[in-house]
C-alpha cells in the first residue's frame, strides 16, 4: 500500500438546518477550475492579494468574497462540498452558511501558520518566473 492509498483529507463539518455538510479545503486543480470560470474575479483578487490590499484574516477574507464576488463565492462553496458542478444550488444556501464553509475551506487550504502568505510568496514568484521565461531577451 501506497502513501496516497492510505491518506486521509482532512475535512470539517458545518451544520446546515440539522444536516451535516463536510467541507474540504482546495487543492490545485479545484483552484485552476475556479480561475477558469472567473478569470477577472480572481485575476482582480490575485493583483488585490499580491498589493497586501486583501483583509488581514481569513474571516475577513471571506467576507470580502461573499460581498464582492457572489458567483465566485458560490462555485468556491459547492468545490468545497465536492460538488463543483453545483454552482447553482450553492448560490441558494444561506450566506451566513455559505461565509461558515468559505472560512472552513480556506483554514482547510492554507494549514498551518502564516499559510496564506506563504502560498501569496510562492505565487508571486512562479509569476515572476513566468514572466521572466516569456519577456524578449535584449
Amino acid at each position: 500500500m501506497n502513501q496516497l492509498e492510505t491518506l486521509i483529507i482532512p475535512t470539517e463539518t458545518v451544520d446546515f438546518n440539522g444536516q451535516p455538510l463536510t467541507v474540504r479545503g482546495f487543492s490545485l486543480s479545484d483552484v485552476t477550475h475556479i480561475v477558469r470560470h472567473h478569470k477577472e474575479v480572481t485575476a482582480k483578487l490575485y493583483v488585490e492579494a499580491i498589493g497586501g490590499n486583501l483583509p488581514g484574516s481569513i474571516e475577513e477574507i471571506v467576507l470580502y468574497m461573499l460581498d464582492d464576488f457572489a458567483p465566485l463565492a458560490s462555485m468556491a462553496v459547492a468545490t468545497a462540498l465536492s460538488s463543483p458542478g453545483q454552482t447553482e444550488k450553492a448560490a441558494l444556501i444561506p450566506i451566513s452558511v455559505q461565509a461558515q464553509i468559505l472560512e472552513k475551506a480556506l483554514e482547510l487550504t492554507f494549514v498551518g501558520e502564516d499559510g496564506l502568505e506563504k502560498m501569496m510568496e510562492i505565487a508571486a514568484r512562479a509569476m515572476t518566473g513566468a514572466a521572466s521565461l516569456t519577456s524578449p531577451k535584449a
